[in-house]
């Protein structure tokens, strides 16, 4: 609001100077000199005053972003270690020399070799996964095993893990902020954090002990620290605003006390803002590490975004003197031509209407004869677009007459040499062959249909029963049914309408199913209020889809998505024939596949030419 108020008040003074030094009887050069000199310095110095805060808010934004870019990496590195120490923990759950021993179900001779296979499979996770410091085994008897690194682990020093959120997960994994308990790693105290799980007997399915899986907190810093001062810290905070890792390490287990800033940390789940903390105010990104709950924050002193700018500031004032000085001089030659703007733009319209298109006017100022030339220079350039349109439309006009020509001379070429590869293949007794030969003869011909647009029901269901016959020779374990209800297979529908779908429930939802897939088509005749309609259904029950995914499908372009070109595809196909009250509908769920639903108007094979639809 000052600053809105301060730009009136130099406006106004403005005015007021205007008002003095343009007298009635003053000669046009003297006031166009005039005119430039205010200008010129009015604008040098709203120019002075504005670049700091210019300049300072873009260095923020591209500061922002870089700062938020490396708290998400940062946050992804988490995420990989976090995931993949928690998968690591799932190993001793389902050991059964781990499960025997807990148990108590072996005897002396076997709990000797159990142990040492415990001790070996802590030894083993501690080799393949580095950033793991440490592993406790605690049985249900308060027996425990522990990696070698470790000593002074005692019963009562694992009262630090809470037992009650673990057996209230039932095997699941609960992860512990940091901790700096009693006993020692490799003879040093180390701050610690945790994933652990309550171990469950596989036979009886109840409790039998417990697993904790501890990592570095000085590994973690490592991962965010990259050569940077104390200036830019690192912070890694749980829900209750506690720093459970920093570089730092005087600052672990410190509450973040900035009453505003704590707030925010707390409230949001990511991005970037400015924030006071103490006496310095500081560019603060965070980044929300899912699921655990914990927060990546990055800081960053605004006071070392605004360095050097006031040398900036001072070179622009400087330029803007030099600047000022040459329009003055300038000043006194362009008030001598102002006429002559216009002859050349009245020489410009003459040969412009004389067929010379290439000229054009010139629109280097601003007043009205600049922008007179601007609009003509528009005009001229719009003419030539409008020349170029329909030259280029009439060689998309020939080049679609050619292709129409090709598309009618390719297809029998495509055909005569199918039927003499399979030919010959029937000469030699390669049947296989032959039968894969048919079924991809009868694919062609079906999907090029000599160029029709509609074809009917039956020749579509034709065309798929040759697309899934050389599909099941690719994939053996591939299975399919297909079902038209008889009263349909008059019915017309648009080419190549249903293979897309076919094509992507085979390779996107069941194709690396190991036991094989079951693709089912179906079509038939509904009833949308007193309307009769043509129904299709593509079902498979592969992976399937999240609603996020479904939701991407629509919003995804053509370069960005191969599956969703096919079902945008259709859907466009059908919309711009049929309108929007046809098209697809898409249901999934993961794990349970995908199921695709296509409506389509009820046109019957006598209706084609005129297409009607039947009631």
């Amino acid at each position: 609001m000052k600053k809105l108020l301060s730009h009136q008040s130099l406006l106004k003074k403005f005015r007021a100077v205007k008002s003095l030094a343009f007298r009635p009887n003053m000669p046009l050069r003297r006031k166009i000199l005039i005119s430039n000199i205010l200008i010129v310095l009015l604008a040098l110095v709203i120019f002075v005053l504005s670049i700091h805060r210019i300049v300072f808010n873009q260095t923020l934004r591209r500061t922002s972003a870089s700062s938020q870019q490396e708290v998400n990496l940062v946050s992804q590195s988490m995420e990989t270690v976090f995931q993949s120490v928690q998968n690591f923990s799932k190993f001793a759950l389902i050991n059964q020399d781990t499960q025997n021993v807990l148990s108590r179900d072996t005897g002396a001779d076997g709990d000797v070799s159990a142990l040492k296979s415990i001790h070996n499979t802590l030894a083993a996770m501690l080799e393949t996964e580095p950033n793991i410091d440490s592993v406790i085994i605690e049985s249900i008897g308060g027996d425990l095993y522990y990696t070698s690194n470790l000593t002074g682990v005692t019963s009562q020093s694992l009262a630090i893990y809470p037992k009650d959120k673990i057996d209230a997960a039932k095997g699941g994994a609960v992860w512990v902020d940091t901790l700096k308990p009693s006993f020692l790693s490799g003879m040093t105290e180390r701050n610690m954090i945790s994933v652990c799980r309550v171990i469950m007997s596989m036979e009886k399915g109840t409790p039998i002990g417990y697993i904790y899986v501890n990592i570095d907190e000085r590994t973690l810093a490592r991962l965010y620290h990259n050569e940077q001062d104390n200036q830019n810290p690192t912070l890694v905070i749980n829900q209750e605003g506690v720093v459970i890792s920093a570089y730092e390490a005087a600052l672990v287990s410190r509450t973040v006390e900035d009453h505003s800033l704590a707030r925010w940390v707390k409230s949001a789940s990511e991005g970037s803002r400015t924030e006071r903390v103490g006496d310095k105010r500081y560019l603060v990104s965070l980044q929300r590490l899912d699921p655990y709950g914990w927060k990546v924050i990055h800081l960053v002193p605004t006071s070392e975004l605004t360095n050097g700018y006031w040398k900036i500031a001072l070179s622009i004032a400087v330029f803007g003197l030099i600047s000022m000085l040459s329009a003055m001089v300038l000043s006194v030659v362009f008030a001598r031509r102002l006429t002559r703007p216009l002859s050349e733009l009245s020489e410009v319209i003459v040969e412009v209407g004389a067929g010379n298109f290439e000229r054009r006017a010139s629109a280097g100022s601003q007043d009205e004869v600049g922008r007179l030339g601007a609009t003509f220079n528009e005009m001229v350039e719009h003419i030539q677009d409008l020349m170029l349109t329909i030259e280029t439309e009439e060689k998309t006009k020939r080049l679609l007459e050619l292709r129409l020509l090709y598309s009618q001379i390719k297809p029998h070429f495509l055909y005569n040499t199918l039927d003499t590869i399979r030919a010959m293949a029937v000469m030699t007794n390669a049947k296989e062959i032959s039968s894969i030969l048919k079924a991809l003869g009868e694919f062609y011909r079906i999907s090029l249909s000599n160029g029709q647009e509609l074809i009917a029901a039956a020749q579509e269901k034709k065309h798929l029963e040759s697309y899934l016959y050389i599909q099941q020779i690719r994939f053996k374990k591939l299975n399919y049914r297909i079902s038209f209800e008889p009263g349909i297979e008059s019915c017309q529908v648009p080419t190549m309408l249903l293979q897309p779908l076919v094509e992507n429930a085979i390779h996107h939802g069941i194709r690396g199913m190991p036991d094989g897939g079951l693709c089912e088509i179906t079509g038939s005749m509904e009833r949308s209020g007193e309307e009769r309609i043509l129904c299709f259904t593509v079902r498979d029950n592969g992976k399937g889809m999240s609603e996020e995914e479904q939701r991407q499908i629509w919003l995804s372009s053509s370069e960005e998505e191969e599956y969703s070109f096919g079902l945008k595809n259709i859907q466009d196909r059908i919309q711009l024939r049929f309108g929007e009250a046809y098209g697809i509908v898409l249901s999934s769920e993961p794990g349970h596949g995908v199921e695709v639903k296509v409506r389509l108007p009820l046109i019957m094979q006598a209706d084609e030419q005129g297409e009607g639809i039947a009631e």
